[in-house]
């Protein structure tokens, strides 16, 4: 059966994320044909990409041994270069055909406009980059208003243009690339607790082809940046006790 797994976005919360996906490999179901992964949902899925699922849940459940997760502002985006070093350590061990697709926002004339590229077509320092992109937010330290519609007023003001920035801005379930795939089963790991499936979706692949899997906790905006051990710790086997109890038939 041809799997694909689309990770979606959503920063810290990316450690529930990650107890699904372990739990899935603990009960075998670890054989994907394509990943698409938004912002920490690209970060993630480079663990699967390159076989290293194990060191995915080393790095939730002790965040603070593996991660500097002091939040600190460079070039008015929050600096994600301790992720991609984590990355960048790792070993490469993929030693399957899987296609993993990753998006990112081009800012250009006030602009954004996604760019969706295949890792398995990349360099790892091309590849590496692209996530970096995928997953770097935007963030005024001058700002007043709330995140996305300051983003807004800084974009329209030229401050991002030449910028590649998260993914999720614009686009935080990256299905497209999947559904050009000849899959028997896509299972989307979402951050939101009531995540439904967009209507143009459902106009072109059959929703019991489908598998959505949602957090039981309602997400607090603020914890896209709550890098903290209790925390990530605690979603993260919130994620895996989801994860072991799914039903699935392959």
């Amino acid at each position: 059966m041809n799997i694909g797994l689309c990770l979606c976005g959503g920063g810290a919360k990316g450690a529930y994320q990650a107890g699904v996906i372990k739990a899935l490999y603990d009960r075998g179901i670890n054989k994907f044909n394509t990943i698409s992964g938004t912002s920490i949902g690209a970060i993630n899925g480079y663990f699967i990409f390159t076989n290293n699922v194990e060191k995915l849940e080393e790095m939730w459940i002790d965040i603070d041994d593996n991660i500097d997760r002091t939040v600190k502002i460079v070039d008015n985006t929050v600096d994600n270069s301790p992720l991609i070093e984590v990355l960048s350590d790792i070993s490469y061990k993929n030693t399957r055909n899987i296609d993993f697709y990753v998006n990112y926002v081009n800012i250009e004339n006030n602009l954004p406009k996604e760019k969706i590229v295949n890792i398995s077509k990349l360099s790892k320092e091309e590849g590496l980059k692209s996530i970096k992109y995928s997953s770097l937010l935007p963030l005024n330290p001058q700002g007043k208003m709330g995140l996305y519609n300051q983003f807004m007023k800084d974009l329209s003001e030229g401050l991002y243009n030449g910028y590649n920035l998260d993914g999720g801005l614009v686009n935080n379930t990256l299905l497209n690339p999947l559904l050009n795939e000849n899959l028997d089963k896509i299972i989307i790991i979402s951050m939101k607790h009531d995540y439904t499936l967009p209507v143009e979706i459902k106009n072109v692949y059959s929703e019991e082809n489908i598998i959505i899997v949602r957090p039981k906790t309602v997400f607090d905006k603020d914890d896209t940046l709550r890098f903290e051990k209790e925390f990530c710790k605690q979603i993260y086997y919130e994620g895996y006790e989801i994860g072991k109890n799914l039903n699935i038939s392959m």
